[in-house]
């Protein structure tokens, strides 16, 4: 028995409507999901390709670690280390102190500070530290290190040590 046989054209027009309606639905429901799996599938994708690019690092890295620990008995320090201890650019302006024998033996200043202590062929030290400080600051720092270690290697200059600013300048700045 037909169950649209009991029911008036309207009825059956309303039920065949309804039964397309629910078919559409379902076929933009599919559909929506095959998009959706599709979309899934090539994010999968990518991911899995970013962790195999990820693996050969760490492959490379380690291989690289071993021939360093071979060579050198150290361990290569990853870009994030390396990056993470960096020191800014401008930290190398400031007062340097070229060091031979465990004593001060000449103060200088320099906005670039690794670069002034290399030019220092004429001088003998076997290290150097530096103090950062702003360029206004340059010669007033210098000098008062250079007048209060009085370093050998800074020239003499009428019984005191040569500094960009004189004691009595800097005493009379002080005052």
């Amino acid at each position: 028995m037909n169950p649209l046989q009991n029911k008036t054209p309207e009825e059956r027009r309303a039920s065949a409507a309804k039964g397309v309606a629910t078919r559409q639905k379902n076929k933009r429901e599919r559909e929506a999901q095959r998009l959706l799996d599709i979309e899934l599938r090539d994010s999968l994708k990518c991911e899995i390709k970013e962790l195999e690019l990820k693996r050969k690092v760490l492959e490379r890295h380690e291989l690289s670690d071993k021939t360093a620990l071979t060579l050198t008995s150290k361990v290569l320090l990853s870009e994030a280390e390396i990056v993470s201890a960096a020191n800014p650019y401008e930290l190398a302006t400031g007062v340097y102190f070229l060091i031979g024998g465990n004593k001060v033996v000449y103060v200088g200043q320099s906005v670039n500070v690794y670069t002034r202590v290399s030019e220092h062929h004429d001088k003998l030290f076997d290290s150097f530290a530096f103090i950062p400080c702003e360029r206004e600051m340059l010669n007033t720092l210098e000098s008062l290190y250079i007048h209060v270690l009085r370093p050998p290697l800074n020239g003499d200059m009428h019984g005191g040590k040569q500094a960009p600013l004189s004691l009595n300048k800097l005493m009379r700045i002080f005052a």
